[in-house]
């Protein structure tokens, strides 16, 4: 596998004018790895839960020595831990390996060993290219831009301009770094902004800012210190693309980009303002044949009409929500929190009370011949739910002694006279 998906790679990156792709994608589960080129270097990447072990990851660097005809000096290999919670991923090593390699005839500078992402992600390579040919004369906006790869082909395929945003001061200098080394020097034109998104994006809307094109490939999840608030791509998609509506042109683009893999796009409620269509299997990346989880999901959606605000639905039974509410209401004024839950209960028997179907109930603590509201319970008339008539308890059908049997006592005279069959077996004692 590792000899066919070299040469496939190899095909690709030459006919690309290319020097980084990927070729093995954790295609055997018994050997979850994925295995990239990057000009003279490979890079291993482990994805099992435990790593593997010694004697497993010398054979697989072995493996990509030989069949990929890699130096082994040149063979890098990491383990990528599981996230658990909110927990990020940390540097790798202090150490670093700094190089450029190209993607469709433009530089970028590459870190194989600093962190686990190189700083290109390759599986948006066919993605970046179609943003090349959709950006002439184009105001382009990139948010979470990383190191400005989306950027650098915008201001290729002929962008009016450029505008790159991102919290990270080092991905910011690496942006610049870019967007130089592939001759885009005008900082005017192609601005590179250290900002939170969130914050910027603001801004946009009360400079009453537009855009003909809009990059959005946000983390899955981000909880720096420095945002204004947590970043949850689940939960927050909604709410941020109806506020890039607003910096939208009419019939502006908008490409949404998510590698989550249990992330399913709400087409239903975009459809009120976009036009939506599904670009994931059109710009799959050589060498990415694994779907799911680290395989981007890509959107193209197209402004047809102002989008309207959402409204997130509140879940006061979530953990932790009802007892927020609570405390809140208890530290300021607890006798309030009591009235209000008392006058509720009564509010909610009267409604009930109001709204049973019949009134001529039998009342227990009265006897049994006299209903609540001082009528006969034998001659109460009751509405029947299935055929809306009425129909007299005392009618002949049912006999004029309804509940006296075999000439034995009343059922009305009380719960302890009612007939029961002397040969009976005791049950109870």
């Amino acid at each position: 596998m590792l000899k066919k998906g070299a040469l496939e790679g190899r095909r690709y990156l030459n006919s690309s004018d290319s020097t980084a792709v990927r070729i093995y994608d954790r295609n055997i589960d018994d050997i979850p790895v994925t295995v990239e080129l990057y000009g003279p270097y490979a890079k291993i990447v482990d994805y099992s839960a435990e790593g593997l072990s010694p004697e497993d990851e010398e054979t697989v660097i072995d493996l990509v020595n030989r069949m990929v005809y890699v130096e082994r000096a040149r063979i890098i290999y990491q383990k990528r831990h599981k996230r658990e919670g909110l927990e990020q991923h940390t540097r790798q090593s202090e150490d670093s390996l700094e190089l450029t390699v190209k993607e469709g005839g433009l530089s970028f500078l590459v870190d194989l060993v600093s962190h686990i992402d190189t700083g290109l992600f390759l599986d948006q390579a066919l993605t970046r290219d179609m943003v090349r040919t959709l950006s002439f004369g184009l105001r382009v906006l990139n948010l979470f831009s990383y190191t400005g790869s989306f950027s650098v082909y915008a201001a290729a395929g002929g962008a009016e301009s450029v505008t790159s945003v991102d919290l990270s001061n080092t991905y910011c200098a690496v942006a610049r770094r870019n967007l130089q080394a592939n001759g885009f020097l005008d900082e005017d034109k192609y601005r590179v902004i250290r900002e939170d998104c969130l914050s910027f994006i603001e801004g946009e809307i009360a400079g009453k800012k537009s855009y003909d094109l809009i990059i959005f490939d946000p983390p899955s999840f981000s909880n720096s210190h420095n945002m204004k608030k947590k970043f949850d791509v689940k939960k927050d998609y909604l709410e941020w693309m109806c506020m890039l509506s607003k910096i939208m042109s009419d019939h502006a683009l908008l490409i949404f980009s998510c590698n989550l893999g249990n992330f399913a796009l709400d087409k239903q409620t975009l459809k009120q303002a976009f036009k939506v269509r599904v670009l994931t299997d059109e710009v799959k990346a050589p060498g990415f044949t694994r779907s799911g989880s680290g395989t981007a999901q890509v959107w193209l959606l197209e402004k047809t009409a102002p989008m309207k605000e959402i409204r997130k639905k509140t879940n006061t039974h979530a953990k932790g929500g009802f007892r927020k509410d609570m405390k809140k209401i208890e530290d300021n004024d607890f006798d309030a929190l009591i009235n209000s839950l008392t006058s509720e209960s009564r509010d909610e028997e009267k409604d009930r009370q109001e709204r049973k179907p019949y009134s001529a109930k039998p009342s227990y603590g009265r006897g049994r011949e006299e209903g609540r509201d001082g009528t006969r319970y034998g001659s109460s008339r009751r509405e029947d739910s299935f055929s809306g008539r009425y129909r007299d308890r005392s009618d002949e059908r049912y006999g004029h002694d309804r509940y006296s049997r075999d000439g034995g006592s009343s059922y009305r005279n009380g719960r302890n006279e009612r007939p029961y069959r002397e040969d009976r077996p005791v049950r109870y004692g």
